[in-house]
């Protein structure tokens, strides 16, 4: 009996083993099959001219060949190099939109409509008027250019017109990209500012679009910073274009890229319809973790017949077009262990497989870059990846605590592949402190993608900080990889997210690895959030995200600077009130410079770059004049440069230096030398270019001697034109056109521009400044090219204004009061029989004919009252700026100062200190206006003296000046008292 009951149970429990081995195995989430014309498809994009080349585009141009968005030419050629025409580019966007069949369906229509003789014979012909017909009714294309488009005779479209076989620009695929795919255009321009030099040359219609094309990776830019707006496009940049847009593409297509791995690969048949059907099965784990099955079915029956040859033709039901190490192919590629890229369709199809890499020859980490050296890498590892991309919703990778911390170096492979925010780059441009993914073969790296990790671990949430409000006890933090300045408002609140706490006191609070107070927690700040069971906040450990960059002010304006960084890169920056510092002395938004160099303390995130404080290089190239001349060569011993025929620019014309002979001028530590646009080495100077005329920028040193720092070489052959005093009416990439002249000025890598006594670049020249320039003209082409470029603020007589007037009575130290008053517009006063009072603040100056007086003696009372003396106020609104007590002048003469009258001060001992005490000055060229008949008139000796008294007011650069500001050469305007050499206001202009 008991032999019985253990033979029953053995049995009992073989039964279950087979009932839990049947019904313990996996069933998949999903199976997917192959298209049943694969062997159509595969013929038709084994193209002979991409097979056996080394495009970077191949994975591209069989993706969308193998998904029908662009056609090949037959016979197996795709013709990769060949332009995209405006016809064809237009039908591939449609294709890649899925409105295929729509087009044709139009194109049907309309050549139904005609009549026979005028109905299309080639079929790409009529299909492509579909395309343009919708291309019209989207407004990609006005209706104009359909009709130029559809125009019988070629010959009638006028110049300009729509040629749909001529080449698509780069400008025009841009915004037939963006609107065939629902993009929203992009109106708050930072990519293609920022980061092209050539942005103005593009359609300002089309920018927005083309920004949106550059923010969303779909197009870049053609290198050395430029973009090419009008330049054409090839079949395999379109390739690559179109599969940078599939996130766009997919969603309308209904399809989905999914990411796996093969795990096994089964055969079987299948009789139960007659024919054998044959089977592959792939079984894939998706990164999720959940399992795929996607099926090969071939038939083993005989099949149709071929009607021309009779032969049978076998049936092939379903197949993969594969993509692996490229070579483009069927199912056969695929092997265990092989990590796909797998697009499906809605009525589950396989349309492409991309095979990443294998399990066996590639492993993926992600690590903290820590500095790149001598061919090697050492990162900091911190998880391991199953796949190159970071999906923290999937199962793609494992967390590696021992790892975390530990450096590992690596060597880099000669042909490694690098991608900086998912655009191709160079090793150069990896900067240490990044996170990365790092592709591993036999452990040489072959490919670095940098990645921005977002953890999610238990009890734990980190992300920038949005906003930390104490008072109401929360603070938002947002994932800035998910939230950027495309972000829509209603996306925005999906991704922010709003904690709170009770206590403040009662939280830990760690701000860059110290103990602080929640008020330390600031916007911008990535921050970690250690919650407890009820969600409130325990613990928080912030660090800010400033570094500190260098750079040049490229371009100023309000609330907003332009910036080159130090690496060549551009970036717009706006200026919310951070700290300006100058000469170790907080400075305000005024102080900064186009030409300044600076320090950036930045506050950088995804979302935003937040200036914190801005400090200025005094140190920086402040060009203490320009010279012409010419060049008699380099000194071997002392590397200076060895000038002749010396000429300085001064207020718009060259003057003789009065340096007889040759001129030694040291070098610059960062000068350089051009020649027609090229820059060229030093060794060339002496050699090529002796005896040749240039122009030379200069800058003083701390012991005030002067440094070539850039010396432009002139063509002998151009001829130098008068010097143009005028204002920029508009610039461009090449140029700008002169206001008054009307005349288009080119400039190039030669041409010194020099603006507030800075070294500046092009992009500085703006609408409405004043400019000297110097141009020649061309032997060749007769165009003018600006040598120099000297843009200064030019004198505003309404900087400040100025009055006269009678005092009644004084406040002391608060305010100053005139019982009536006389304004001067620029040549006459203009009298108001009416009080005025401006207000005496700590930076008004007072000024009698002794000299400044301090003031607390400036009362209306005493032996020294002011009360009824007639004095000027120079004042900026009500704010007294200058007081001074300087006699009436009701005079204005003009001309040029020739000659500087001072006295040097000397010590005790008579030793000369080199000081200049400046009381005067001699006019040449002297003029007169005539308030009668509004005329400057020439005086009758053309040169007369100024005197310069203690309480003279003297205006230069629209500030208040002192005597020794005063220069040789500067155009002054004086006003004083007939028959008097005293200068009562002096305008240096």
């Amino acid at each position: 009996m008991r032999k019985k009951i253990i033979k029953l149970y053995i049995i009992s429990l073989i039964l279950s083993l087979f009932s839990f081995t049947s019904y313990s195995q996996e069933v998949p989430q999903r199976v997917f099959e192959g298209v049943e014309n694969a062997p159509a498809i595969l013929n038709n994009i084994d193209f002979n001219d991409v097979r056996n080349s080394g495009t970077w585009a191949k994975e591209a141009i069989y993706e969308v060949s193998a998904l029908g968005f662009i056609k090949g030419y037959g016979n197996r050629v795709f013709g990769r190099r060949n332009n995209v025409t405006k016809e064809e580019a237009i039908a591939m966007i449609y294709r890649a939109a899925g409105r295929e069949e729509e087009a044709q369906r139009v194109a049907v229509a309309l050549d139904s409509a005609k009549a026979n003789d005028e109905r299309e014979r080639n079929a790409l012909n009529m299909w492509s008027l579909g395309y343009l017909r919708l291309a019209a009714e989207d407004d990609l294309i006005t209706w104009q250019d359909y009709e130029h488009a559809t125009a019988l005779d070629e010959s009638e479209i006028p110049e300009g017109g729509f040629f749909r076989r001529s080449p698509a620009t780069r400008e025009e695929v841009a915004r037939w990209m963006v609107m065939a795919l629902g993009i929203q255009p992009v109106y708050e321009q930072q990519e293609i500012f920022n980061n092209f030099l050539d942005w103005t040359a593009a359609d300002p219609h089309k920018v927005p679009y083309i920004e949106a094309a550059l923010a969303n990776n779909i197009m870049s830019g053609m290198g050395n910073g430029y973009f090419r707006p009008l330049s054409s496009i090839t079949r395999e940049q379109m390739a690559q274009i179109i599969k940078n847009s599939s996130s766009y593409i997919y969603p309308l297509l209904e399809y989905e890229k999914k990411i796996g791995t093969i795990e096994s690969i089964k055969s079987s048949r299948d009789y139960t319809g007659g024919d054998g059907i044959f089977k592959n099965t792939f079984a894939v784990r998706n990164s999720n973790g959940s399992l795929h099955h996607i099926v090969a079915k071939f038939s083993e029956g005989r099949g149709s017949i071929n009607e021309h040859t009779g032969s049978p033709v076998r049936s092939q039901y379903a197949d993969f077009i594969v993509y692996k190490k490229g070579a483009i192919g069927d199912g056969r590629l695929l092997e265990e262990g092989d990590r796909i890229e797998y697009i499906v369709s809605s009525d589950e199809k396989v349309k492409f497989i991309n095979v990443i890499s294998n399990t066996t020859d590639t492993k993926y980490i992600v690590g903290k870059i820590n500095g790149i050296e001598n061919g090697t890498i050492n990162i900091s590892k911190i998880f391991d990846l199953n796949y190159p991309t970071v999906d923290i919703e999937s199962r793609n990778f494992s967390f590696n605590s021992e790892g975390r911390d530990v450096d590992i170096t690596y060597v880099l492979s000669n042909s490694i592949e690098v991608y900086i925010d998912g655009r191709i780059s160079g090793i150069e441009n990896i900067r240490g402190g990044e996170d990365a993914i790092i592709s591993l073969r036999d452990n040489i790296v072959t490919k670095i993608k940098t990645v921005d990790l977002r953890f999610k671990e238990q009890g734990v949430v980190n992300g920038i900080v949005e906003e930390n409000n104490p008072h109401l006890g929360y603070i938002t933090l947002y994932n800035d990889s998910n939230l950027d300045y495309r972000t829509s408002p209603l996306e925005k609140i999906n991704f922010i997210k709003t904690y709170s706490y009770q206590n403040p006191k009662e939280i830990k609070v760690l701000k860059n690895g110290r103990e602080g107070d929640i008020e330390d927690i600031e916007p911008g700040d990535s921050a970690y959030i250690k919650l407890d069971d009820d969600g409130d906040i325990e613990i928080i450990s912030a660090v800010d995200n400033y570094m500190a960059k260098y750079g040049k002010i490229i371009s100023k304006r309000q609330g907003s600077i332009v910036v080159m960084y130090d690496e060549g890169i551009r970036q717009i920056l706006e200026i919310d009130n951070p700290l300006i510092v100058l000469n170790k002395r907080v400075a305000d938004y005024d102080a900064l410079k186009e030409g300044d160099r600076v320090k950036l303390i930045l506050n950088i995130t995804d979302r935003f770059t937040q200036v914190k404080q801005i400090t200025i290089d005094g140190s920086g190239l402040y060009i203490s004049n320009i010279y012409k001349g010419i060049v008699d060569g380099l000194d071997e011993v002392t590397g200076r440069l060895v000038l002749r025929n010396l000429e300085v620019f001064q207020n718009g014309k060259w003057n003789r230096t009065g340096q007889k002979g040759f001129y030694s001028m040291e070098l610059d530590s960062e000068s350089t030398f051009v020649y027609n646009d090229k820059n060229i080495y030093k060794d060339d100077v002496k050699r090529l270019f002796k005896d040749r005329e240039a122009y030379i920028a200069a800058r003083e040193d701390y012991g005030k001697k002067e440094k070539a720092v850039i010396v432009s070489f002139r063509n002998s052959n151009d001829r130098e034109a008068a010097v143009f005093d005028d204002t920029i009416l508009r610039s461009t990439s090449e140029g700008f056109v002169l206001e008054k002249e009307y005349k288009n000025i080119k400039y190039n890598k030669g041409t010194i521009i020099i603006k507030d006594n800075r070294l500046v670049s092009a992009n500085s020249v703006t609408k409405d400044d004043a400019a000297y320039i110097i141009a020649s003209r061309g032997y060749e082409d007769g165009e003018y090219y600006a040598g120099i470029v000297a843009i200064n603020d030019r004198f505003n007589p309404d900087f400040i204004d100025i009055y006269r007037g009678r005092i009644a009575s004084i406040e002391r130290n608060t305010s100053v009061t005139v019982e009536s008053f006389s304004r001067f517009d620029g040549l006459n006063w203009e009298f108001f029989n009416t009080p005025k009072t401006f207000l005496i603040t700590y930076d008004t100056k007072i000024v009698d004919d002794t000299g400044i007086i301090g003031q607390r003696n400036f009362l209306d009372f005493g032996e020294s009252s002011f009360k009824d003396r007639t004095v000027y106020i120079l004042a900026d609104g009500t704010d007294a700026v200058l007081i001074t007590t300087a006699p009436y002048g009701n005079v204005n003469v003009k001309g040029e100062i020739y000659q500087i009258v001072a006295d040097r001060t000397v010590n005790e001992e008579g030793e000369e200190l080199g000081v200049q005490q400046v009381h005067g000055f001699t006019l040449i060229d002297a003029k007169e206006y005539n308030p009668s008949t509004f005329m400057w008139e020439d005086t009758k000796d053309r040169i007369i003296n100024i005197n310069i008294l203690n309480n003279s007011i003297i205006l230069k650069n629209n500030t208040v000046a002192k005597a020794s500001d005063l220069k040789t050469g500067d155009r002054v305007r004086v006003l004083k008292r007939e028959d008097s050499e005293e200068g009562y206001i002096i305008f240096a202009e």
